[in-house]
């Protein structure tokens, strides 16, 4: 056998223990010694593999000039191939401060360290971690090759996801689900075969997918009752968990825990059932169970409180009169309730079972829940609450109060249209409103601007207060009186306010404001002046005669028509207008002169309602008489002869020329004139031309 001795050189202040020699690889062959000295600052030990004891000795002693340092001597005798690896010199206080050197002890009968007469060893690969089969070799020269028994698929290090190292064996980076199973490694030596010990990959499972307890909120029990909570545990397929628990009577001898497992296909139950058969005031508090599966764990806690009798307690949350307000999508009453065992719990609306009387009611828990809260859900709601097995029973009575925000009747029935009201007439504004608690009525006025239109401002300080006998101004009516009672109307108390106007003179908008804590609601009514009759109206100022004028006038209120037109029905004939804007109303003259009897017919004057937006029309028949000229028809014929029968010779004259229809559609009064002129009948032809005109 031959020696080989490795000295240390002291080196610094020994900050790590050092070796003698740069190199950090030995080779030895088999049978030899190795010795290995190691000094350092503090007192040192060794880590090396798995050694017989015989083999082994180790010298420790004091050393350098004046015995400052730490000497620490290794002998190992006889070496063996199973020698081969990693020696660490280290100190004893700080062992991450060491130094270390690889020894190969090589056999050329065992390439190596692990050998294949070894048993087999179980590797665990975990997901997204490198996997490492440690198939070392005695000497740094071998190379080898890693097979997937029983096939012998050969897999050679690629250098890129397969790695080969001498003093590790074969890493592989990524894993996949191929690399499970028995594995070995190869190698040969002058053509004889040699192999390492049988490595099986097992994948270990440890994903605890979900943990739960039989109770998610407060366990509740009595003294001397049996307790049993039961903890599950949901995991993927093949994993292994550890169920634990952790409570305050854990070290009673008479508390039980068992446990049982469930394989299906796809995943594992594990359940564990923890039973205290009697329970005690101790046993109160917190009661933990934590799972357990390789690095992963997750618990669940409960809390278990401990009663020594049953009751129930009962009271107002906030006082026995409680409010909501109509309209809330739901509102529940809820009062203040403790009791165990849980307690029958009943409902009752004015004395009669509330979930019977609407099916808006609805019991969650110890709460009545009102959905789509009305006005009639007022009352008075009492809660029996009953442990009938402990001759328990306990009621509260609560008054409900549902508040309703103002609404104006005459908001729901009022037309859009506005009506005009009479200059000067009395007029009385009426708003009825109802709500709870009973609103207070307002009035304010805003006066229409002089040009364009009447519009209802949205700033409140271009309002005006209306208070009862406020006078007459240029901006304001005289107001007469202002009132406000109340009365049931329709089976609900209701508020009616009456405004009086003494006097309608200015238009304008009166706004009606009915408010109270809920809420505020109002009611604009224009009152808009007219001295118009209806608003709206069309007349013909004179009779229509061929040759003469025609006049018609069309007049509208001015804060509620605009845009007047007139036209002739059935005729594409122009027609010519004069517009006149007054204080209350405007006027549009239509003018036509030396009218025809082509202009009678029907004229139609329409104006734009500005409320609804809609065209009002109003129709006036025209009927142009023939200008009357003396003519002479067969009427005449007997008129004339019967009023002039007794004068012979003129008498004969005229209905001579009235026998003659030509002629006497041709005479006209001036004809006659010049007629009896020659004859010296002036007089007669004056009582006939007046009884002509009078025809």
């Amino acid at each position: 056998m031959h020696d080989m001795t490795l000295n240390f050189l002291v080196l610094g202040r020994y900050s790590s223990p050092v070796l003698h020699g740069k190199s950090r690889q030995l080779l030895l062959s088999t049978d030899q010694t190795l010795l290995l000295n190691c000094r350092g600052r503090w007192k040192l030990t060794w880590l090396f593999p798995d050694l017989v004891s015989d083999q082994v000795r180790v010298e420790n002693s004091r050393c350098g000039r004046t015995k400052q340092h730490y000497c620490s001597h290794l002998t190992v005798r006889p070496t063996k191939a199973d020698n081969t690896g990693l020696y660490r010199c280290r100190y004893e206080h700080r062992p991450e401060k060491e130094t270390s050197v690889y020894v190969y002890i090589t056999d050329r009968q065992q390439p190596f360290v692990e050998h294949s007469r070894m048993s087999p060893f179980v590797l665990y690969k975990k997901d997204k971690e490198p996997l490492i089969i440690p198939c070392r070799t005695t000497s740094p020269n071998t190379t080898a090759a890693l097979s997937k028994y029983p096939k012998g698929t050969r897999i050679n290090p690629d250098e890129r996801n397969i790695l080969w190292n001498s003093t590790i064996g074969f890493t592989i980076r990524s894993p996949t689900f191929f690399y499970t199973g028995p594995f070995f490694c190869e190698s040969s030596n002058a053509g004889v075969a040699h192999q390492s010990r049988i490595y099986i990959i097992h994948r270990t499972v440890s994903n605890i997918l979900e943990v739960y307890l039989n109770s998610s909120g407060t366990v509740q029990a009595l003294k001397g009752e049996r307790l049993v909570l039961n903890c599950t545990a949901t995991g993927e397929f093949n994993t292994r968990v550890n169920i634990t628990w952790h409570y305050p009577g854990q070290n009673n001898t008479f508390h039980s825990i068992t446990k049982r497992i469930q394989t299906h296909r796809t995943h594992m139950l594990f359940y564990s059932l923890l039973t205290i058969p009697k329970l005690q005031r101790s046993d109160r508090g917190q009661y933990t169970c934590r799972v357990s599966s390789g690095d992963n764990a997750k618990q669940q806690k409960v809390a278990v409180t401990i009663y020594d009798h049953p009751f129930i307690r009962l009271k107002p949350r906030h006082g026995c009169l409680i409010e909501t307000e109509a309209g809330q999508k739901s509102y529940k009453i809820s009062p203040k309730l403790r009791a165990f065992p849980a307690p029958e719990v009943m409902w009752l609306k004015d004395g009669r079972v509330a979930a019977e009387q609407c099916s808006r009611y609805h019991i969650e828990g110890y709460s009545l829940v009102i959905r789509d809260v009305a006005e009639e859900d007022a009352g008075k709601y009492t809660i029996l609450v009953r442990n009938q097995e402990h001759g328990l029973c306990h009621n509260l009575t609560l008054t409900l109060e549902v508040k309703v925000r103002p609404q104006i009747g005459e908001k729901a029935v009022s037309l859009q249209d506005p009506g005009p009201v009479q200059q000067g007439s009395r007029q009385a504004l009426h708003c009825t409103s109802h709500g709870i608690p009973p609103p207070h009525m307002h009035w304010s006025w805003h006066p229409c601007p002089p040009k364009g239109l009447c519009e209802c401002p949205r700033s409140s300080a271009l309002w005006t207060d209306v208070t009862a006998g406020q006078t007459g101004t240029s901006t304001q009516n005289h107001i007469l009186s202002v009132s406000h009672h109340h009365e049931v109307l329709q089976g609900k108390n209701k508020t009616v306010g009456v405004l009086t106007v003494a006097e309608a003179f200015v238009s304008g908008v009166y706004r009606c404001v009915a408010s109270n804590s809920v809420g505020t609601d109002y009611r604009d009514i224009h009152f808009y002046i007219t001295d118009v009759a209806g608003g709206f109206s069309v007349a013909q100022v004179e009779e229509s005669r061929e040759g003469g004028d025609l006049h018609l006038t069309c007049r509208a209120s001015r804060h509620l028509y605009s845009a007047l037109s007139w036209q002739q029905m059935h005729s594409n004939v122009s027609v010519q207008t004069h517009l006149s804007v007054g204080q209350y109303s405007s006027s549009l003259v239509l003018l036509r002169h030396n009218l025809s009897t082509s202009d009678s017919g029907v004229y139609r004057c329409s104006a734009l309602h500005l409320s609804t937006g809609q065209q009002a029309h109003l129709d006036i028949r025209v009927n142009v008489s023939r200008k009357y000229s003396a003519v002479m028809n067969y009427n005449h014929k007997y008129y004339f002869s019967f009023k002039f029968r007794q004068r012979s010779s003129f008498s004969q004259t005229i209905l001579y020329l009235m026998s003659h229809e030509k002629a006497a559609l041709m005479c006209n009064v001036s004809c006659l004139l010049n007629l009896f002129s020659m004859h010296s009948l002036k007089h007669t032809y004056m009582q006939i031309n007046k009884q002509l005109q009078s025809f």
